[in-house]
């Protein structure tokens, strides 16, 4: 009985934390990362403003587990797009365009994410299991590029990680980018200039 009590303790935990991390989520939709208070998020939840507080120690951990959530789904769908295409018998040049595409598309019309990833990324001091939260993530978005591009290229080691990071922010900043208006008046695409990059790639 003790057992089944607690279960449903933590049952009902997990889904407040949840519900409270889908209200951060539209806040920062519609009101970009400045938005992200946890007085907004606590009336977007529906909640009174201490009891978030009960989940989440700050806005920073808020704005951490967010990004974190965030970086775990692109990863994954990233990781499906290039499954697919090896399943098709893709080469492993295909492989990497569609992860890389697919980074794209998982982050179309989601720049206040990008934007937000960016923010925490370059803060100076994050607390160690946070940081380590979304280090593994972006991790885990990195190796699902680095497979088919190592296979693509021949690269390894220092070669293949310094190619891996510029196609990474490469993808970042691309999205940025058009989020915000700025490539359409140039006369550029996202999508053009990923593939005039992968183009440029070394074959293996």
């Amino acid at each position: 009985m003790a057992g089944a009590a607690e279960k449903r303790r933590e049952d009902l935990r997990d889904m407040k934390r949840k519900s409270i991390l889908a209200a951060a989520r539209r806040v920062c939709d519609e009101g970009g990362p400045e938005a992200l208070t946890m007085r907004a998020v606590a009336a977007e939840a529906g909640y009174a403003p201490g009891a978030v507080y009960s989940y989440f120690s700050g806005i920073d951990e808020l704005a951490i587990a967010l990004t974190a959530e965030e970086l775990g789904h692109l990863a994954r769908r990233m990781r499906e797009a290039a499954e697919r295409a090896q399943e098709n018998k893709a080469s492993p040049a295909a492989a990497l365009e569609a992860a890389a595409r697919e980074a794209l598309k998982a982050t179309a019309g989601n720049a206040p994410h990008v934007r937000l990833a960016g923010r925490l990324m370059s803060a100076q001091a994050l607390p160690a299991d946070l940081d380590r939260a979304v280090t593994g993530r972006l991790i885990a978005i990195l190796e699902t590029l680095g497979g088919p591009l190592r296979a693509a290229t021949g690269l390894e080691g220092e070669a293949a990680h310094r190619e891996i990071l510029c196609l990474a922010a490469l993808l970042i900043g691309l999205r940025v980018l058009e989020g915000a208006g700025r490539l359409a008046p140039l006369g550029y695409s996202a999508e053009g200039l990923l593939a005039h990059r992968l183009a440029g790639l070394p074959e293996a």
